[in-house]
């Protein structure tokens, strides 16, 4: 009886017991939300699972700057700060999400947003492989990560276009060969990660000799996925894993993922590739996207990127005398 007369005060002065919601929770919300306006969760899943086994079980009030003090110093020197800084934003965007949208009734999951500082360990430079670094790069890979990349420096498609492409985004254009175009959804592309849905676009991959020579070294491993996981019947997560990591140290080059598109980009640059068709090859927003994803527009692009073809070994001249 004393513990029932107990409750009912608590419950007549305080209101009903609180739940605590969990940072874990709030960002399964946060997910599911994006997921529903048809907007691409891969970046942000990347960043709750970095955070995780940190924070995923606490309280969304008890994440703040203090508990995450001694996993950011851990970072340096493993991550770059804007990895780091785009971890932290996407911390805070799910803890605005908390604070303004999620409800038990009328009572918030946040009470008040903590303010998150990102480091600054100052900026990387982007990486460009010489054709004798992709060379060593590529026998330390992992055997099913050597097409991922392989592609990625034939085309400037980014992580994410590679690792999802299906076999039904071929696009069939009179007059090319075929594995010449593949379609990336809006859901895919990165430019339509902040946008609406009405407003999302998607984009052309264009692939050079190089490029569909990879893609026919695929033909017949999956029925749906053009780089399935090796160990499961699905997409692969991602390139930039243990994998790769351990093939950059064995072939003694420090770079990202992203480098690849980089070099990409500086091989069609010292090709002479115009910049709009860089532009475009790469995937970059542009307002006369008509001009090169019509067919005869995919087939100037092809022209082009076919021009970015590995330097003949220079002889040495002996001289006669």
């Amino acid at each position: 009886m004393d513990r029932r007369v107990h409750e009912t005060r608590e419950l007549l002065l305080n209101g009903p017991t609180k739940v605590e919601r969990t940072y874990r929770e709030a960002a399964a919300e946060y997910i599911a939300d994006l997921e529903s306006r048809g907007k691409d969760s891969a970046r942000a899943l990347q960043d709750l699972r970095m955070l995780d086994a940190i924070i995923g079980g606490l309280p969304v009030g008890h994440v703040h700057q203090g508990v995450l003090k001694d996993w950011i110093a851990s970072q340096r020197g493993v991550r770059a700060s804007g990895t780091i800084d785009r971890a932290l934003r996407t911390v805070t965007t799910v803890l605005t999400f908390a604070a303004r949208v999620l409800r038990d009734g009328n009572t918030p999951w946040l009470a008040v947003i903590p303010k998150l500082s990102s480091p600054d360990w100052g900026a990387r430079q982007p990486v460009r492989l010489t054709w004798e670094q992709q060379d060593r790069l590529v026998a330390a890979l992992p055997r099913h990560l050597v097409g991922p990349v392989q592609l990625a420096l034939s085309t400037g498609a980014r992580q994410h276009e590679i690792t999802t492409l299906r076999w039904d985004q071929h696009h069939v254009v009179n007059g090319l060969p075929m594995w010449s175009a593949w379609w990336i959804p809006p859901e895919v592309r990165k430019a339509s990660s902040k946008r609406k849905a009405s407003e999302q676009q998607g984009r052309y991959v264009v692939c050079n000799l190089a490029a569909r020579s990879v893609i026919a070294a695929q033909v017949g491993k999956h029925p749906v996925l053009v780089f399935p996981s090796p160990k499961r019947d699905e997409a692969m997560y991602r390139i930039n894993n243990h994998g790769w990591r351990g093939g950059c140290r064995e072939a003694g080059v420090a770079m990202r993922v992203h480098d690849l598109r980089h070099t990409f980009g500086e091989r069609a640059a010292d090709a002479g590739i115009p910049l709009d068709v860089r532009r475009s090859l790469l995937g970059h927003e542009h307002r006369d996207i008509t001009l090169h994803y019509s067919s005869p527009g995919l087939a100037r692009l092809l022209e082009e990127a076919e021009r970015i073809v590995r330097p003949a070994p220079q002889m040495e001249v002996v001289s006669s005398q």
